[in-house]
């Protein structure tokens, strides 16, 4: 009897794992609604000869698509989630009473791994720059941090996590004295969300929703001395008609809405091209009915401002590129540029140089002293333009170096103090310097100045 006992447990176990293999045989499939991109299924020809990495491509192509893995995948999220109360996709947080949060935005809820006090004073130089050159262009600028869910609701996230440090990156930043205007929305949404009948950030999404995108929306049109829209007392559609994102990743093959809200705006503003959704790099609104010319540099928390700016302005042009491109101003003809960046890619900011002519000025540097740094530096053509982009190579050396000047055939410029690596996305600022220029500039006679410690070095690349 034992025997039979152990076929039967045996055929039943191998049976169980040769069903995804069988579904995708017989080419059933479940649902999948995260969009996180996938192995394609790889080619056995390449490049006219046999692909030796079939197989292990092919691994990958089968462990991300085999039939019905995102029905399994979701029927062991929901019950390590309600039984466990944890989370199985360690992109998401599971929080208290049904909210959801991105864990790249724990950190910033636990108050470690900030910018160091130096990392904060070169954001604030890279804000000096594009201020000033927006400032040369007869333009006001705006920098807005839009906080994180956990920054505003710090209620629903798990009990057993507790903050370590003292203050965040985004309170740091809010108390400094910024080099260009600051809209803070934080303490308007803290402020509202006790006011206000509903919730302002999806619960099963890392965004806020059109409630709090409006008080962002109101903050920012305050901040920029502009007539608003009076959302707050318009009437609300609610919908439950929304996918958080979080959502699609831990459940991926189920729908979960949950309500969206809606206002009844007048719809005065048309877009000048056909657009397919409002993640598009580049979207422009005209609105004869109103004044004003604003650019909006963003990312996806924008999306929701979208109506009711484009309802403010008579023509506002949103750009998602990264890094910020200045060149994309040019003849635009605005008056105001906002610089919009989630919490939680704030150190984005020191990891990729903004595509902004350098325009250099007569100027005599007064250095105190000079020291020996060695620096690596890579000039290239990108288009019309050069672009020098250059490492420290003794990174605790240069830990404090706050920002730098290049000064080439008697003209100096303004480096941003940032060094581009090959990521922009993971975290990791590496110390240095880079530039675009119109003309190439000569390495070898190149002029280096560093500030630090309240005064500038003469750095010697040796």
């Amino acid at each position: 009897m034992k025997k039979h006992l152990k076929l039967i447990f045996s055929i039943l176990i191998i049976g169980t794992s040769l069903i995804p293999l069988l579904a995708t045989i017989l080419g059933y499939d479940s649902i999948n609604l995260d969009r996180s991109s996938l192995s394609p299924m790889p080619a056995l020809i390449k490049d006219d000869r046999i692909n030796a990495s079939f197989t292990s491509e092919f691994d990958d192509f089968f462990t991300d698509q085999f039939s019905l893995r995102t029905m399994m995948i979701t029927a062991y999220n929901e019950i390590y989630a309600n039984v466990f109360k944890q989370s199985g996709n360690d992109k998401v947080i599971v929080g208290q009473q049904g909210f959801l949060f991105f864990e790249e935005t724990l950190n910033d809820y636990l108050k470690v791994n900030l910018l160091s006090q130096h990392d904060l004073m070169r954001f604030n130089e890279v804000l000096r720059i594009q201020n000033k050159y927006l400032q040369s262009k007869n333009i006001n600028g705006y920098f807005m941090i839009v906080p994180n869910k956990a920054t505003i609701y710090p209620e629903y996230m798990p009990s057993t996590f507790n903050a370590i440090g003292q203050r965040s990156n985004l309170d740091q930043m809010s108390e400094m004295d910024l080099n260009m205007n600051y809209i803070d929305l934080t303490s308007a949404l803290i402020e509202q969300k006790s006011v206000v009948d509903d919730e302002l950030y999806h619960r099963q999404d890392s965004h806020w929703n059109n409630i709090g995108a409006a008080i962002g929306y109101l903050e920012m049109m305050k901040s920029l001395n502009k007539e608003s829209l009076s959302l707050l007392n318009m009437t609300l559609v609610k919908k439950a008609d929304w996918q958080g994102d979080l959502a699609r990743m831990l459940y991926p093959s189920k729908i979960t809405l949950e309500q969206q809200f809606y206002f009844q705006l007048p719809n005065l503003f048309t877009f000048t091209k056909a657009i397919r959704t409002f993640e598009d790099i580049q979207i422009e609104s005209v609105n004869t009915a109103k004044e004003g010319r604003l650019i909006l540099f963003r990312d996806s928390f924008a999306n929701a401002l979208i109506p009711y700016i484009s309802e403010s302005f008579a023509q506002v042009n949103y750009d998602r590129t990264f890094p910020y491109d200045f060149n994309r101003i040019e003849g635009l003809q605005s008056d105001t540029l906002v610089i919009e960046i989630a919490e939680r890619n704030l150190n984005w900011v020191l990891q990729a140089t903004p595509i902004l002519i350098a325009e250099g000025e007569k100027q005599t540097i007064v250095a105190s002293s000079a020291v020996s740094l060695k620096i690596t530096m890579e000039q290239q053509k990108k288009s019309d333009v050069f672009y020098l982009n250059a490492r420290f190579d003794d990174q605790k050396s240069a830990e404090k170096i706050i920002a730098v000047k290049l000064i080439s055939e008697g003209i100096a410029y303004d480096a941003f103090p940032i060094y581009q690596d090959g990521d922009v996305e993971d975290d990791i600022i590496e110390y240095g310097f880079s530039i675009y220029t119109i003309n190439q500039l000569d390495l070898e006679s190149l002029e280096i100045y560093g500030f630090m410690e309240n005064e500038w070095i003469k750095l010697n690349n040796k």
